[in-house]
């Protein structure tokens, strides 16, 4: 036996070392009285315990953890309503609470609580209560703090600070609170309550004030407490075929929230794996279990380690060997559901739309991706195809005509194999009712605000499922790809989406996020783009040869209204190419209009109003303006020019230019140069322009 040989290595150096020991003790030592021949039999019973110490010691395993340990409680939310949790990742909006100048009394300052969902045992020690504070208008404060904390029925209070503490300028106000140990039953609550008297501020003014904060990652405000937060434990692994599973069980009074709020994972022979592991909630915690892919013919032992953080500074640590042999089906299955797993939890829910619109259709493929319990519940579905002991609400049981598709060994195997996803895609693409009852009553979504019409009136459709970096039953993400196209009637106002989650879903989805892109062409355009929310923002752009409105990365609650539409006129003059022509050409238009008008006035006006205007023109349709904008301030542009041009003051010096030009002229006999006669004064000598000769007229 393999460990026998471990310990019999270690066991042998002590037995001859005390066996020569004994031997030359003996020789040495007979004819001894009967009770010093004891010695030899102390000294096997020592050995026997040197001997067995390194057995207790390696067949021992971390398997679980971690009964009682120091952390933080943050504290959020109102002063005279707070919460507190374990967790930093809900640090997420900052309270403060102002203290003025007080001699006498008790100034409450804030209190938070939280239920315990679990029972335990805490010990004595000393607990902390840390707050971030802001000293305003005055050099300093003196004041005394309390705090007091009750757990469950009992109740510790700070001692008393005299003189008092002095806080200046800006810091963190720590106050300590000894603590007997005690017990926690479940549903009780851990409350704290925050006060200060005789606040007395140094060079104060009329706005003098102390400024608490908590809430934030900057100012996370938290009693520190040694307590029992969550109990970790490393199952056996269950074996199917080449999917190893490894459960953790967390107990805590969190629920899913202790994993879901944490950050952590599971390394397995040092590599961590990416998977996202499934979910499973009970009464007093939640199991996490890890999926591993390996090859058939695996077999050996390996080495898992379980890592877990539910705030900075903390974490929580375990790790179990195993012996595995793939390609076989054993061990504790109790982490896969027996019943259709729930759908409710912290899901996150993202849309890609592509769309190509042609003026009287639309093409669009729409990506539906999704993780979490609803991967699960859809994973878990998918390979119970035909059980028996669906429920009678089960949108599973559509699927049973399939089951004859599905053979013995693919059933409940903890994976979803070709034929299985061959089945739903088939479901799916061969009726768009069924289409529109798997996104309605399975996923929670409304198809007609998603897709902006009914799948009903969609033409040839084509759908296809992947299902990320595994197939095994996890909460990985899943996509879905729905591509087809629909006629849109000319003249009307067309739905491009809307707020898609069913009222039934807000307590599946924590978030959705939408990406959407609508690409025309050259000869038909958007005309213009509505949207009644100021949640979505769009960027929509035109570039003569195309038009594009996208939506990107917008992240909304489940439970957020919004509506898009676009203005489908099929009309040619509001397609981009012509609709540039248009403008480039009226622009032209102004220009020579002023140009033609403006020979005996000033020219700088006019041409400065049809500059402006063609910028202005041209700003607005590369923005996306609607195109009876557009076209209405290119129109204007030519019509503006006549005023402009009338108001224009007269050219002067063009006047005197041109009265010029109708002087009389005199030909030079000597060149033959024609020179212009400016004076009517006679007798007149002048130059000649051509040979410099002098002229004479009479």
């Amino acid at each position: 036996m393999n460990d026998g040989g471990k310990y019999w290595v270690l066991f042998w150096p002590y037995n001859e070392y005390y066996k020569g020991r004994i031997e030359g003790y003996e020789a040495n030592q007979r004819g001894m009285s009967g009770a010093r021949n004891l010695i030899p039999g102390l000294l096997c019973s020592m050995f026997f315990l040197v001997a067995i110490s390194p057995l207790v010691t390696v067949a021992e395993e971390n398997t679980s953890c971690c009964n009682s340990k120091e952390f933080e409680l943050y504290m959020t939310g109102d002063a005279d309503n707070g919460k507190l949790t374990p967790f930093d990742s809900k640090l997420i909006e900052e309270k403060s609470a102002l203290v003025t100048p007080s001699l006498l009394g008790e100034e409450q300052v804030g209190s938070w609580e939280i239920e315990w969902s679990s029972s335990g045992d805490y010990p004595a020690g000393t607990w902390s209560f840390n707050i971030p504070y802001e000293v305003v208008e005055a050099s300093g404060v003196s004041t005394n703090a309390t705090v007091l904390v009750k757990v469950g029925g009992s109740s510790y209070q700070s001692s008393a600070q005299l003189p008092g503490v002095f806080l200046a300028s800006t810091g963190v106000l720590q106050v300590p609170i000894e603590v007997n140990s005690g017990s926690i039953s479940k549903g009780d609550k851990i409350e704290v309550s925050f006060s200060l008297r005789s606040v007395v501020f140094n060079s104060p003014n009329s706005d003098s004030g102390i400024i608490f904060l908590w809430g934030s990652e900057q100012n996370d405000a938290s009693l520190t407490l040694s307590f029992p937060l969550v109990e970790v434990e490393m199952k056996e692994v269950n074996v199917r075929g080449s999917l190893i599973f490894f459960p953790v069980t967390l107990s805590s009074g969190f629920s899913d929230e202790m994993w879901t709020r944490s950050s952590g994972g599971l390394t397995v022979q040092g590599t961590e794996l990416s998977e996202s592991p499934i979910v499973t909630v009970f009464e007093g915690g939640a199991e996490v279990t890890f999926v591993w892919e390996v090859p058939d013919d695996f077999s050996g032992q390996v080495n898992s380690k379980f890592h877990l953080s539910p705030q900075a500074g903390l974490l929580i640590e375990t790790d179990k060997m195993h012996n595995i042999d793939s390609g076989e089906n054993y061990g504790d299955d109790s982490w896969y559901p027996e019943e259709e797993p729930s759908r409710k939890g912290l899901s996150k829910l993202e849309v890609v739309i592509d769309c190509e619109f042609r003026g009287s259709s639309m093409e669009r493929e729409t990506t539906i991706r999704f993780d979490g319990p609803m991967s699960q519940w859809t994973r878990w579905g998918l390979d119970n195809i035909g059980n028996s002991g669906l429920g009678s609400s089960s949108w599973w049981r559509n699927m049973n005509s399939y089951a004859n598709t599905i053979s013995d060994t693919e059933r409940q195997n903890g994976r979803v194999d070709d034929s299985e996803l061959k089945a739903l895609q088939s479901h799916l693409r061969g009726s768009k009712s069924d289409l529109s009852s798997f996104l309605s009553n399975g996923l929670m979504i409304q198809p007609d605000s998603l897709f902006g019409v009914n799948p009903v009136e969609f033409g040839p459709l084509e759908v296809s499922i992947d299902f990320g970096k595994t197939r095994a039953f996890s909460s990985e993400q899943i996509s879905i790809t729905i591509s087809s196209s629909y006629d849109i009637a000319s003249k009307d106002r067309q739905t491009l989406i809307e707020d898609f989650v069913k009222p039934g879903g807000y307590d599946f989805w924590e978030v959705v996020g939408i990406n959407l892109e609508i690409r025309t062409g050259m000869l038909s355009g958007l005309g213009g783009v509505y949207s009644d929310s100021e949640i979505i923002e769009y960027e929509h752009r035109r570039w003569v040869i195309m038009e594009v409105l996208a939506i990107n990365s917008v992240e909304l609650e489940a439970d957020e209204e919004f509506r898009l539409e676009i203005s489908a006129d099929n009309s040619l003059i509001f397609s981009p190419l012509i609709s540039a022509m248009i403008s480039v050409f009226a622009i032209c238009l102004a220009v020579g209009i002023g140009i033609g008008i403006t020979r005996k006035r000033v020219r700088a006006p006019s041409m400065i109003m049809i500059g402006v205007m063609g910028s202005l023109t041209f700003s607005i349709y590369w923005f996306g303006l609607p195109m009876q904008i557009v076209l209405g301030l290119v129109s204007s542009s030519v019509l503006l020019v006549f005023p402009v041009a009338m108001i224009s003051p007269i050219n002067e010096s063009a006047q005197a230019e041109r009265a010029n030009s109708k002087a009389g002229r005199v030909k030079c006999p000597s060149c033959g140069k024609k020179n212009p006669v400016e004076s009517n004064v006679r007798p007149l000598r002048l130059d000649c322009i051509g040979c410099g000769s002098t002229l004479r007229l009479e």
